[in-house]
């Protein structure tokens, strides 16, 4: 009524429609509420519609939450039906406060803790956020006008009554009646902090997040672990809900806060919606989810092929996972060369020259497996046959290969399954040319669509 009748009508041009739901919670005084606000709507010249709801009974079990969902569709129903500007709701100071607590106790963040917006994207305004209960029934009293209480308001049984009958009269005795006032300033500061948040978490979004392939976002882990926690979780808050598509919740962002910040260079954590934060050394991304299947060949990109083999100059063209991509392995020979010339032709990493008089023929390209052995370039051989040898695993990880790239990758192998080459990676001491090197192999790598 307040809203209504003082706020509103003294605005100057503005159409009013007013719409209300009768619930019929409490059987005739839910109709006398009904009568009071089209008898206000006709003496007003307000055009005026009801929405009799379906609910019946004495406040069933969730009736807080159902009575919300069918007024807020019904409004917006309503709005889009008579071309309206804006819906406004009659919250109050008091309102705010209570939310404020509630929020409190729910262990909301920042974005909670500034309470009932004022106005919002969907078109909702506020007009009297700011306004006391107290000032309104002055109002009302003063001026005579008409207006109804709900038996149920009182209520303790619903959080919200608890709240202002119970926990609020305790806070003013405790602490003064100016307590109510100072958590709705605390809520006014948390708003100017929500809104600096947002200007700045878009910023950083916006120069440091970048679109990589098939849909993946990456930053880079250092710079976004150097900012303010509160401002990490905002911005991977904003790339859910603006890039994803996904809406976490506290605990969540928590957790992937801390799987940037703190996680190991491979750590990763679900985000939902088929969405993962993986980390890949100094970087973090946000990847689409992939099915077991996809997984597989992901993992394994030569999947289950057997080893193809190379025995004489000439090429081979291999299948690479479920892309359509073609690795082709090319063995070209060459005349006699010098170890100079192998390190300028090998600079890419999509080249290696041996000695061919060194090589077990035939070569031989097949996935790199878990549990594979190299011995690097430059490590002398032993009488062992393993003097010399590292794991692939432990290069991998020095190399930063991020561990979905590891495994299936194609590699070069001898005849006794010795591996050459892991292109892009590093070769083999095997068949290293020399000054005495009089006949050489240059083998190539290419990827194609």
């Amino acid at each position: 009524m307040y809203l209504l009748l003082g706020r509103l009508a003294r605005e100057k041009g503005i159409r009013i429609v007013v719409g209300h739901v009768n619930y019929g919670t409490r059987g005739a005084e839910s109709a006398k509420d009904q009568k009071m606000v089209e008898t206000i709507g006709r003496n007003n010249r307000y055009k005026t519609e009801i929405l009799v709801s379906g609910t019946r009974g004495n406040f069933p079990a969730g009736f807080e939450k159902k009575a919300r969902e069918i007024r807020y569709r019904f409004l917006r129903d309503l709005s889009g039906k008579v071309g309206a500007e804006a819906i406004a709701l009659a919250h109050t100071a008091d309102d705010q406060v209570e939310t404020i607590l509630m929020r409190v106790f729910e262990g909301a963040g920042i974005t909670g803790l500034k309470g009932i917006p004022r106005a919002s994207k969907d078109g909702i305004v506020r007009p009297i956020l700011d306004v006391w209960k107290e000032e309104i029934l002055d109002y009302l009293k003063k001026r005579k006008i008409p207006y109804r209480i709900d038996r149920s308001n009182v209520d303790i049984r619903f959080e919200r009554n608890w709240v202002r009958h119970v926990l609020i009269p305790l806070l003013e005795k405790r602490y003064g009646k100016a307590v109510k006032k100072r958590i709705f300033t605390l809520g006014e500061r948390f708003r100017e902090l929500d809104d600096y948040l947002e200007g700045e978490a878009g910023r950083w979004i916006r120069r440091n997040v970048k679109m990589h392939k098939e849909g993946a976002f990456v930053f880079r882990r250092k710079p976004f672990s150097a900012l303010p926690s509160v401002l990490r979780v905002r911005i991977l808050q904003r790339i859910c809900f603006d890039r994803l598509g996904v809406g976490p919740n506290e605990r969540l962002l928590k957790a992937m806060d801390g799987n940037v910040s703190n996680g190991g260079p491979s750590a990763k954590v679900n985000v939902g919606k088929g969405w993962q934060l993986a980390n890949r050394y100094e970087e973090a991304f946000f990847v689409p989810g992939e099915s077991g299947k996809d997984r597989k060949s992901a993992a394994s990109p030569l999947g289950k092929k057997a080893p193809t083999s190379l025995a004489a100059p000439g090429e081979v063209k291999i299948p690479l996972g479920q892309e359509g991509r073609i690795v082709t392995f090319a063995w070209e020979a060459q005349g006699k060369g010098s170890p100079a010339q192998a390190k300028r032709l090998a600079a890419k990493g999509d080249a290696e020259v041996f000695d061919a008089a060194g090589l077990a023929l035939p070569l031989m390209v097949r996935p790199l497996r878990p549990g594979d052995r190299i011995r690097p370039f430059g490590a002398g051989a032993g009488g062992n046959a393993r003097d010399g040898e590292k794991k692939v695993k432990e290069i991998l990880i020095d190399r930063k290969i991020p561990r979905d790239d590891r495994w299936g990758r194609p590699v070069l192998c001898d005849a006794e399954g010795a591996i050459l080459w892991i292109p892009g990676v590093l070769r083999s001491s095997h068949a290293p040319v020399t000054l005495g090197t009089r006949k050489t192999a240059l083998l190539r790598i290419r990827s194609t669509k």
